[in-house]
């Protein structure tokens, strides 16, 4: 495959990818040679900028990550504000309920819970301030979610434990996690 082909399957994996990646992963999900992989990350990161588009290719070190392009700064932050001032949707708050009650947990848990992808909700509540994401030390790459100081704080609780119902609701989890 040469890397004209590769070009809008690297764009879709940058796409939908909650993290940066490196050529190294992009070349082995699509089983290819990294040499292969540069020549269409700068292809990519070439036609974006040549064709004046919204997004962008960034890289650092040796990620690389789709953002929007700079003159879209204005508009973004617009969207920002009304996305992340405005209340909480009923799927933010079952998602930070999940978190506040169940977690560190990890997104496939959270996922499984609410039987849909939650990509997007914990990519809101993040960026509020809501919840923090905590490497995994059972698996590597991957992250955990607990809440934030910031979440503490905006309920005036000292820590989770003062949650309504903490106490029951682990104690629950255990003996659930015991008999399996």
């Amino acid at each position: 495959m040469d890397f004209e082909h590769l070009i809008p399957l690297i764009e879709g994996l940058l796409f939908s990818s909650a993290e940066p990646l490196t050529a190294e992963k992009i070349a082995k999900i699509l089983e290819v040679d990294e040499d292969l992989i540069y020549q269409s990350l700068f292809a990519l990161q070439n036609n974006l900028e040549e064709n004046n588009r919204g997004i962008k290719l960034i890289n650092k070190d040796k990620e690389w990550l789709l953002t929007t392009s700079e003159k879209l700064s204005s508009y973004v932050l617009k969207l920002k504000k009304e996305i992340f001032e405005g209340e909480l949707s009923p799927a933010s708050r079952e998602t930070l309920a999940i978190i506040a009650y169940r977690g560190p947990i990890s997104r496939p848990k959270i996922n499984e819970i609410r039987g849909v992808d939650s990509y997007y909700i914990l990519h809101q509540l993040l960026s509020r301030g809501l919840i923090e994401r905590i490497p995994d030390s059972k698996r590597a790459n991957a992250f955990l979610y607990q809440v934030s100081f910031e979440f503490l704080k905006y309920l005036g609780l000292k820590n989770v434990n003062e949650l309504p119902h903490y106490d029951q609701i682990k104690q629950k989890d255990e003996n659930i996690s015991q008999e399996k």
